[in-house]
């Protein structure tokens, strides 16, 4: 008689499943069944052979057992799996492959029914025409590898404030520590920004000379030099400019030590993009006229950071490259 009834529970138990099953199958859901963002990563392009990606989903439709989310192009499956309703919100993250690969699609479905989908197009990297400007050879020896980047070609010069130069086919401009901009330098390059170009500047430490370009070109004002002592350092914690996306980039500034910087006045913290724990900015991020500008507090320099900052530097700068090379994108 048990044996019986266990039966009876087993064929309820099956029953009931099925006829879930089918009151799912029944159902056309929409996308205000459930809400998602998803998120890529296309700093990737840079320098990864895979786009990440982060999905967060929560489920709200209680009729609804499980979603199918599918990452593929025509020819393509490159992520397919399910997703259980937990009545939470979810977040799943991934990469897909960058090889040939310039768009796809992303479908949300439920019992092969489709329920939403989107189209999405991968910024292509590009070469950035550059012109490099440095104080001295010493220095150009010293920070070249920053810009020796397979999306970067560049002209180089050791600055001569007698000379013309020509920006036409520019698109970023980088001063390194140069305090003696000529009246032609600075009209060049503000017509220079006036077509969009990007504008990255070193700061150079003898600001006395640099208060005619804080009208000129946006330089920002500058108060004093701050630290002395190998001994004591200050930490990098506002990094707003490298954390938009779901990357791990904190630990490449965590290791960094800056020792000295070029402080600047109080007002130009509204522009800041990185700064120190006391709010002073390691980046000031400006538009100027129809471009940007870019100014670096800090140096390369046993006496002004650690060997640790060099990584950090060349994520910023190839940060800054990738803004422009998504600027013209869409």
């Amino acid at each position: 008689m048990m044996h019986f009834r266990n039966t009876k529970l087993i064929l309820l138990i099956i029953f009931i499943f099925i006829s879930c099953s089918n009151e799912e199958e029944n159902n056309i859901f929409d996308e205000s069944s459930f809400s998602y963002d998803m998120d890529f990563n296309n700093y990737d392009i840079m320098n990864s052979d895979s786009l990440s990606y982060q999905l967060s989903i929560d489920i709200l439709d209680p009729k609804i057992q499980t979603i199918d989310m599918s990452i593929h192009n025509d020819s393509e499956i490159y992520e397919k799996f399910s997703i259980i309703n937990l009545d939470s919100t979810q977040i799943f993250n991934g990469k897909i492959s960058l090889m040939n690969n310039k768009s796809f699609s992303v479908s949300f479905s439920n019992n092969r029914n489709g329920i939403v989908a989107f189209d999405y197009k991968i910024p292509e990297k590009r070469n950035i025409n550059t012109t490099l400007f440095f104080n001295n050879e010493s220095s150009f020896k010293k920070h070249s590898f920053l810009f020796e980047k397979d999306f970067i070609t560049t002209d180089s010069f050791i600055y001569d404030e007698f000379k013309r130069y020509s920006f036409s086919d520019r698109e970023v401009i980088v001063l390194y520590d140069i305090d003696n901009l000529s009246n032609q330098s600075v009209v060049d390059i503000q017509r220079f920004l006036l077509n969009g170009g990007f504008l990255v500047v070193f700061l150079s430490q003898n600001f006395e000379k640099n208060k005619d370009l804080i009208y000129s070109l946006g330089y920002p004002e500058v108060k004093a030099i701050r630290g002395s002592a190998r001994n004591q350092f200050f930490p990098i914690e506002n990094i707003n400019f490298v954390s938009k996306d779901f990357s791990d980039a904190n630990s490449l500034f965590n290791q960094s030590k800056i020792y000295r910087y070029i402080e600047l006045s109080q007002n130009e913290r509204q522009y800041s993009s990185i700064s120190f724990s006391n709010n002073d900015p390691l980046l000031v991020e400006k538009k100027i006229l129809d471009g940007k500008a870019f100014f670096i507090t800090t140096k390369l320099d046993k006496s002004w950071s650690n060997n640790d900052f060099q990584s950090a530097l060349s994520d910023i700068i190839d940060r800054i490259f990738f803004q422009k090379i998504i600027s013209n994108a869409y």
